[in-house]
């Protein structure tokens, strides 16, 4: 297959930051980039022309941190997203049990609530859902994913009700009745999670091409995805055999890379047996990094924190594991060809990361380790010169400035606010970013991430200036945060990220350049068309 696209502004993100007229394809690879003349004489016969009229093209983006197969699965659940209030959701869910004719004692699942939009200023609990149902099993998870409520069906067909669980992390709410309110949060929603039906290999393979299908469409090409964290869909085996096999049958619509969340020696040594180690596969589905969780999330109060909370001071959030149980499991998987990465949302959980990292730097002078931790949101004095220190890369998910703008000085207080979400410090460190979406928590669409990052406002467009504009990043460093950052922790820096002769011919086109646009703008641009593996995957 034979591609040329012309009269464009091909944004190569090259180091020399190259804008060409036209590209040219052949068999999925880049072999010429440059004027029209340049590329029609190196492929005279092209089975496609594509004239692009003079939108800008650009490299396909690469989400670094996703939940691809949690994403495909919340298609069939009750969307809750939108929900303006506890009745929004009430009624959502009723809703969506009469649309799909839902029959009783079946489950009924739910995710994207977020409490503190709603007027009640409270989270829902079991009384809530039991005015939807006292025949389903309901269960809606927080858009954060950290917390999830259930109506009281569930807590007896679970025998919750009257024995109520002690988690030893987590928590269960208990009512003035004696009574769990369906309220779990943290690891305490995997007593819900992991009772029930798996999805099995065939629901998986569904969930998977719903969610590409929905991500190619955005011009994302790439993904390094969490998806052994949906206990709900089966083992880590049956997940890594339904991508096996769609790689086999060529049917991966986008490049994956699977992070290897397994939170216990007794799941990683089962992994080991398997005998696979980072970056093995197929250009289409390879093994990622290793990766740990070490705190939750700052809307839920779960973000481990070095102080209280501002808004709560007997509340400091919760760490996931112990720091010598983090430590343990990541040098081992690292001594076994994996590398590394964690999720650290708090000030103290991305401690307990660069604690974890240290010694293993410092063990292996020069070698290419590339660690990294993402989220990276509470970065409080002196924690982004660790990541420098250390040679660690930065995960920033740039689209959750958005969301958290109207939380974060209520959470932890202006202080420690002006020192987190510092997406630019990274870059005046000279630390390199990769950037995901963490999709389903936020919307996958690389383009509000970058409109988020660059223009510093909330979904509303608030504060006017943008908060802490001094953060803001320039479009360049945005987009390369998620072409080029994400690349090269992938280790595929060689085949990714810029659209340079040799590399694979994954591309995105845009309605708009978002380099030569007003940035207040950005939201507006969309793909219009995706090539991956040099053919068209979707187009508008």
């Amino acid at each position: 297959m034979k591609i040329i696209c012309t009269n464009g502004r091909i944004h190569t993100m090259d180091s020399a930051r190259t804008v060409a007229e036209a590209i040219g394809m052949e068999d999925g690879i880049i072999t010429v980039v440059g004027s029209n003349e340049e590329v029609k004489a190196r492929i005279a016969q092209p089975d496609r022309a594509i004239d692009l009229e003079g939108k800008a093209m650009l490299p396909g983006f690469f989400d670094g941190h996703m939940h691809l197969l949690s994403y495909g699965y919340s298609k069939s659940m009750a969307y809750l997203d939108d929900c303006k209030s506890i009745e929004d959701l009430v009624q959502s869910v009723n809703d969506h049990i009469l649309e799909h004719e839902l029959p009783a004692g079946t489950w009924v699942e739910g995710r994207g609530w977020n409490e503190e939009a709603y007027p009640e200023k409270r989270l829902p609990n079991r009384h809530d859902l039991d005015r939807v149902s006292a025949d389903h099993m309901i269960v809606l998870g927080r858009s954060c994913s950290f917390s999830c409520v259930v109506n009281t069906r569930t807590l007896r067909e679970l025998d919750l009700y009257d024995n109520p669980p002690r988690p030893e992390s987590g928590m269960v709410e208990m009512g003035s009745d004696g009574h769990p309110t369906g309220i779990f949060v943290g690891e305490a929603t995997h007593l819900i999670y992991s009772r029930m039906p798996r999805l099995g290999v065939a629901g998986i393979k569904k969930s998977i091409l719903t969610a590409c299908r929905d991500y190619v469409k955005a011009g994302i090409t790439s993904v390094d995805t969490d998806d052994f964290e949906l206990t709900r869909a089966g083992t880590f085996r049956e997940i890594l055999q339904a991508f096996f096999e769609l790689d086999a049958e060529e049917n991966l619509p986008i490049r994956i890379r699977e992070m290897l969340f397994l939170p216990t020696r007794e799941l990683l040594e089962d992994f080991l047996t398997l005998g696979y180690k980072t970056g093995d596969g197929s250009p289409f589905f390879r093994i990622g990094s290793f990766k740990m969780l070490t705190d939750g999330s700052l809307g839920t109060r779960q973000a481990a924190l070095m102080e209280p909370y501002a808004d709560d001071p007997l509340a400091m959030g919760a760490v996931i594991q112990s720091q010598a149980e983090l430590s343990v499991l990541m040098r081992r998987a690292f001594e076994s060809g994996l590398d590394l990465v964690g999720d650290g949302m708090g000030d103290r959980g991305i401690y307990m990361l660069l604690k974890a990292y240290e010694p293993l730097v410092k063990e292996n002078p020069g070698r290419d380790l590339r660690f990294c931790i993402d989220h990276s949101q509470i970065t409080t004095e002196g924690i982004i010169e660790e990541y420098k220190r250390l040679n660690l890369m930065g995960g920033c998910e740039l689209v959750f400035v958005a969301s958290d703008i109207d939380i974060v000085e209520e959470r932890v207080g202006a202080h420690r606010a002006s020192l987190s979400y510092n997406w630019k410090r990274f870059y005046d460190q000279g630390v390199i970013v990769t950037a995901g979406s963490d999709s389903p928590v936020e919307h996958y669409d690389p383009i509000l991430g970058i409109h988020a990052s660059v223009n510093r406002h909330n979904w509303e467009g608030k504060p006017e200036g943008g908060w802490l504009p001094e953060q803001r990043l320039t479009v360049d460093q945005a987009v390369s945060a998620l072409t080029v950052g994400s690349a090269y922790a992938a280790r595929e820096e060689a085949v990714k990220g810029t659209l340079e002769v040799g590399k694979y011919a994954d591309a995105v086109v845009l309605s708009e350049d978002i380099f030569a646009m007003n940035p207040a703008h950005i939201n507006q641009a969309r793909a219009v068309m995706t090539i991956v593996a040099g053919q068209v995957a979707y187009e508008d």
